[in-house]
Formats: structure tokens, sequence, C-alpha cells
């Protein structure tokens, strides 16, 4: 706030990938003994999740969790369970189909810090990737 205005700047944003806290583990299941049904199961980080939340809330930065490999639909449904658990420390989410497609799109977003993802794909970021030991 600039005067009693309110502020036009854009709230400062670290992007996280779901890789970072949530673990899918695919079992196999066989209906009437012989149909082999797929069942998946998501493991959630929640230390991880409640280290983000205190974090965000000391530094007034905001998250936005992406993901490579689910779709708009399943990135709601993971939203909508963190917020029932009560430690939801996102307030934006989107889905992308590849790296590529949201190292692309870095350049032309001016309010992100950073991308917080797996040691191994930091390098794809540029400058842009953090790892957890920075923040």
């Amino acid at each position: 706030m600039l005067k009693g205005d309110i502020s036009n700047d854009l709230p400062r944003r670290i992007i996280v990938t779901t890789d970072t806290f949530l673990t899918a583990e695919v079992t196999v299941k066989k209906r009437l003994k012989i149909i082999p049904v797929p069942k998946i199961d998501r493991k959630i980080n929640r230390q991880f999740l409640s280290w983000l939340y205190i974090y965000t809330t000391k530094t007034g930065t905001t998250l936005e969790v992406v993901s490579y490999d689910m779709s708009d639909d399943d990135m709601a449904q993971l939203v909508d369970m963190l917020d029932s658990m009560g430690t939801n420390p996102f307030r934006y989410y989107t889905s992308y189909e590849s790296i590529n497609h949201l190292v692309n799109e870095l350049p032309y977003r001016p309010e992100v810090l950073g991308v917080l993802d797996l040691p191994d794909r930091l390098l794809r970021y540029g400058h842009w990737g953090l790892d957890v030991g920075i923040l």
C-alpha cells in the first residue's frame, strides 16, 4: 500500500511440484479373481506441507502447486483433499503437460520467485530452480 491506496503489485509466488510432497503407489487387485484392477494410493508428506505453510506465513509469499502427470480434475481433487485435511498451503494449482511447458512459461511470469522441485530436475528451470535447503 502506498499512501492508503491498494497496491497493484503481484504477490510473490513459489511454484511447488507435486513430486516433492506426494508419492503414488499403484497396487493391483483382482476383481472376480481374474480381472486386474489398478488402484492408486497417494501418500502425502504432511511434515513438508506444514513446513511450507509456516515458511509462507513468515515470508508473505504464495504457493502454486503444479503437476506434470495429473489432470486438472485430479489437481482439483488433490487441493480439496488438502483443504479437508487442514494443511493446504497452496492458493493456486495448475496441470502442465510437460516440464518444457512450464520452463517456456517462466520468463513471462514476473511474480514467480522460483520452482521447488526434485534435485535431479532443478537444472531444467535455470535460475528459478530452488532446493528445499535454500528456502
